[in-house]
């Protein structure tokens, strides 16, 4: 059973080819369980695990296990750390990978398949809100898939925002100009596609700052109690989904309004499956704003788990696996 660690990950999984991945699994999804959520004893309450499995029809799967602990900054640790565990179609455990990895990549991925149907095909400038680990693979997701010439961080630190336009620039070369907000309103209004990736449980985003045509991806929060755009963000935009069994559970940008009545369940149009597989239309106009909302699914996690064991196989015994 081979044991894959995150340089090892990023070597299999190029982000152009799991674009392609991802778009293949949501033409014809394997089976993928909600994900579940358990608390884990410590801390100030709010420890938590997740499990999230997913089987081809083969029989192949991945099961990612994932801990959230919200007080590891104190002590100098990541907040979020994950594994997954690949099995062959025999059911047999054939590798472990960097969870967390594997989760920043797909879920880059998957923005960056969303934004090939819902953001405008000439945009070049990208907002990134937000300042974590999963910051900088958004950037070099969006910027695989569109033209784009500026990107632009914000955070609520200084300090923060410039190291993440450090990690962007070492990420992505220096064929980008890279830096960061001095005043988030004024960077929302200049941007073409926003990703907000925070945890924040209020709105960062202001619905009156947004231009026409603006593409806005939303993969923060994972909690009907979390929010990173406002009331009036949702209202003016197309709004669409990663899939609807995981967003109507757990996304608070939508689920919000939703229970307010200020949404129906008919204003979300569709899901990735969807999308890709043309039964939904994305982007109509240049003008139109569009909104992604993403909480992350177990389909992402299988893809990306078989195309880095396939590498993995060929690159150390000929075979795919």
């Amino acid at each position: 059973m081979r044991v894959l660690d995150a340089a090892e990950i990023c070597a299999r999984a190029p982000m152009g080819e799991l674009i392609e991945c991802l778009r293949k699994a949501f033409r014809d999804p394997p089976s993928a369980a909600v994900r579940q959520i358990a608390p884990i004893p410590g801390g100030h309450g709010d420890r938590l695990l997740l499990y999230m499995p997913a089987f081809d029809g083969a029989g192949t799967g991945a099961i990612k296990l994932v801990t959230i602990f919200p007080d590891n900054g104190s002590k100098g640790l990541p907040t979020i750390q994950a594994a997954l565990v690949v099995f062959s179609a025999t059911g047999t455990p054939v590798a472990v990978l960097d969870g967390a990895m594997v989760t920043r990549l797909r879920t880059g991925a998957a923005s960056a398949l969303a934004s090939t149907y819902l953001s405008r095909a000439d945009s070049v400038h990208l907002l990134v809100i937000g300042t974590g680990a999963l910051a900088p693979y958004m950037a070099l997701a969006h910027s695989t898939v569109r033209p784009i010439r500026r990107i632009t961080v914000s955070g609520r630190r200084e300090e923060r925002a410039r190291e993440t336009a450090d990690e962007i620039r070492s990420l992505l070369g220096g064929n980008i100009e890279v830096g960061i907000a001095t005043a988030l309103a004024e960077a929302v209004a200049n941007a073409d596609i926003i990703c907000c990736a925070t945890s924040s449980a209020q709105p960062v985003l202001a619905g009156k700052w947004l231009r026409p045509g603006v593409f806005l991806d939303l993969v923060g929060g994972f909690s009907p109690a979390k929010r990173e755009v406002d009331d009036e963000a949702v209202l003016r935009s197309r709004l669409f989904v990663d899939t609807f069994e995981g967003a109507l559970a757990e996304a608070g940008d939508l689920l919000q309004p939703l229970e307010r009545g200020l949404i129906s369940r008919e204003r979300i149009e569709g899901e990735l499956s969807d999308l890709v597989s043309g039964r939904t239309t994305g982007r109509r106009s240049a003008d139109e704003i569009i909104l992604f909302k993403s909480v992350g699914t177990a389909i992402e996690d299988l893809a990306a788990a078989k195309l880095i064991v396939a590498a993995d196989g060929k690159r150390h015994t000929g075979k795919t696996p």
